[in-house]
């Protein structure tokens, strides 16, 4: 019998996993979660969301983290986005662990084809890692694309069946 596929599923899923862009760190005063980007993130994200239209991956559905630098990141690439994107802010994935942030896509994906998530490191290389099954460097604005062979997203665990499509990087843009 052939692998399962996402199409023996009924429905393919992918999972776009997105380290934020590049943070500024000039203002001492302000917290950790209030750190905007700096004029590289700002470059940065729109680029790579064009980069996800080019290779037709645009997200139904984004959770990202509560920090500013993640929401920043976001608005800075929604103008390359559907309209109808579903976005969700949670602080759960604001410095997450792998075992939350796959937590977070279980609970919180509804019955999208394309989630993506926007959050941050360590958390989010670890995560990448794990599904890719071998270590993979996240610099900032990153993103790593798999497939997820679920029938529903609330049965996404770190075990998870996933396929390694796409790895993009600004600097190899």
């Amino acid at each position: 019998m052939d692998d399962p596929s996402a199409a023996a599923l009924g429905k393919r899923r992918r999972l776009i996993l997105m380290r934020h862009a590049k943070s500024d760190w000039a203002d001492e005063g302000l917290s950790d979660h209030d750190r905007p980007l700096n004029k590289r993130g700002r470059r940065d994200a729109p680029q790579m969301a064009e980069w996800l239209r080019e290779i037709d991956c645009l997200p139904d559905v984004v959770l990202c983290s509560s920090a500013a630098r993640t929401r920043e990141t976001l608005e800075r690439m929604q103008d390359s986005f559907r309209s109808d994107v579903i976005v969700s802010y949670s602080e759960s994935l604001y410095l997450a662990s792998p075992e939350t942030i796959a937590n977070v896509v279980a609970s919180d994906s509804c019955d999208a084809s394309t989630v993506m998530v926007l959050a941050h490191n360590p958390g989010m290389a670890y995560l990448v890692s794990q599904l890719a099954g071998q270590m993979v460097d996240m610099p900032t604005a990153a993103i790593a694309i798999f497939e997820v062979l679920v029938t529903d997203w609330s049965q996404f665990r770190l075990s998870s069946s996933v396929k390694l499509e796409h790895f993009m990087r600004p600097k190899a843009l």
